[in-house]
């Protein structure tokens, strides 16, 4: 052949060869996805021009956004999860603030009446001069009379650094106007703590929930009773329904040596393991008996299982909720709300599934060791009284001068207590 047609050949094949890497490109990166774009529509473009048609064509006008939020809400609906919840605009704040175990108000407790118990110290109404027996007249202009202490406490609260204008008048009748700034201020995720049998050192301390602040006031609580020459604990699960999983985990640290509290199972995901700190465990070893209820659900339950499979704790009470589930939690900041659906299942140190209502096969929940059932009315008392905050020892005197009728309250009669306190007293202290 000759040299000039070998030329030409070998410019045409790479001619051709680069036309064809030209054209595989282009199949690949954008006559590929354009043709299954078009030969086959995604679940999420079908629900867009769903969106989009009832957005442009409903005979009146709607609000994108709201559509929106409804399409996710339906999505979460047909799942027919007991547990998944949908948190719209009015409520994303309140599903932040139980989370975070933090609010945004002025710090003060109230009564029905609208009357002031007592502030936070160091909070906003404290510095605005709000004292115990202050009387709430107007917030922002409503008046609060005949108000309900759950609304009254909803207009307190607001974004951090909003203000709110109060009308107030103190217990002499004279009247005041205060612009209070709003800013975080902690819950109180741990209630009664006392030390219920001095003579043997047997503390209680109650747990509301698991959140954020939670291990912090677990941890002064503690040093508290451990001042008063506590030697053993009961703790207060009734009524919990959990909240955050690391408090959790971190509570039932402060009695473990590192070990397992719970394991995570979900649909993919390997197995995830949650143990103690054993850092954390400054009161591993100490003598404890468990309060649990029907209302001990969730963080609550993982915190009485792992301290009992493990031989540290004594549950006494009814048997728990059986709430052994764990929730996705996602925010969507720009559609202004939030979703949460079960993930995956709580799975005990010794294996036990937790979860008694998502399927019905399971059983579910915690059998106490020592069974206690109360009354309706003891029950009433119980939860009355747990749900009472002490006031600062700074505001105990005025609070009492303001309020006489708190100056003698006494902790209802409650067999829980007593149970407990008889087992440590007998099978734990060696006491008869």
């Amino acid at each position: 052949m000759r040299p000039e047609s070998r030329s030409f050949h070998l410019k045409s094949i790479l001619f051709g060869a680069f036309w064809a890497s030209v054209g595989i490109l282009a199949t690949q990166h954008f006559l590929g996805p354009w043709l299954t774009s078009y030969s086959q529509a995604t679940e999420e473009q079908i629900l867009a021009t769903v969106h989009r048609t009832i957005s442009e064509d409903y005979v009146e006008p709607l609000s994108a956004e709201a559509l929106m939020r409804n399409g996710a809400r339906g999505m979460l609906e047909s799942l027919r999860d007991p547990y998944a919840d949908f948190f719209g605009p009015e409520d994303l704040r309140r599903f932040q603030e139980g989370n975070s175990g933090v609010l945004v108000g002025i710090g003060v407790m109230i009564n029905g009446p609208g009357e002031v118990l007592y502030p936070q110290p160091g909070g906003p109404a404290e510095a605005a001069g709000i004292r115990p027996g202050d009387h709430f007249l107007t917030i922002d202009g409503q008046a609060v009379e005949q108000m309900d202490r759950g609304l009254m406490a909803g207009l307190l609260r607001g974004e951090a650094g909003s203000e709110v204008v109060l009308e107030m008048a103190h217990q002499d009748g004279t009247t005041f106007t205060a612009t209070v700034k709003r800013s975080a201020v902690p819950t109180i995720t741990v209630g009664d703590v006392r030390m219920v049998d001095e003579a043997s050192g047997i503390g209680h301390i109650h747990i509301r929930s698991f959140a954020n602040s939670t291990l912090a006031e677990l941890d002064h609580a503690l040093e508290r009773l451990n001042r008063s020459g506590m030697k053993a604990l009961i703790l207060d699960l009734r009524w919990n329904p959990g909240g955050q999983l690391p408090s959790a985990v971190g509570v039932a640290g402060r009695f473990l040596d590192g070990h397992l509290v719970c394991s995570l199972e979900s649909r993919y995901a390997p197995t995830d393991r949650r143990s103690a700190n054993s850092a954390d465990g400054k009161y591993f070893g100490l003598p404890l008996v468990l309060l649990v209820n029907r209302g001990s659900a969730s963080g609550s339950e993982v915190v009485a299982a792992a301290l009992r499979e493990r031989g540290f704790a004594v549950l006494v009470g009814e048997r728990t909720y059986g709430k052994g589930i764990y929730q996705e939690v996602f925010e969507y900041d720009s559609g202004e709300f939030a979703m949460q659906f079960t993930a995956g299942y709580y799975i005990t140190p010794a294996g036990h599934i937790l979860e008694g209502h998502l399927n019905p096969q399971l059983a579910g929940g915690l059998e106490p060791d020592l069974s206690v059932i109360p009354d309706i009315e003891e029950d009433r008392l119980i939860r009355s009284w747990q749900r009472r905050n002490r006031p600062p020892a700074k505001y105990r005197e005025a609070m009492e001068a303001a309020f006489p009728e708190t100056a003698h309250l006494a902790a209802p009669p409650d067999r829980f207590l007593e149970t407990a306190t008889a087992v440590l007293n007998r099978t734990l202290l060696g006491k008869p």
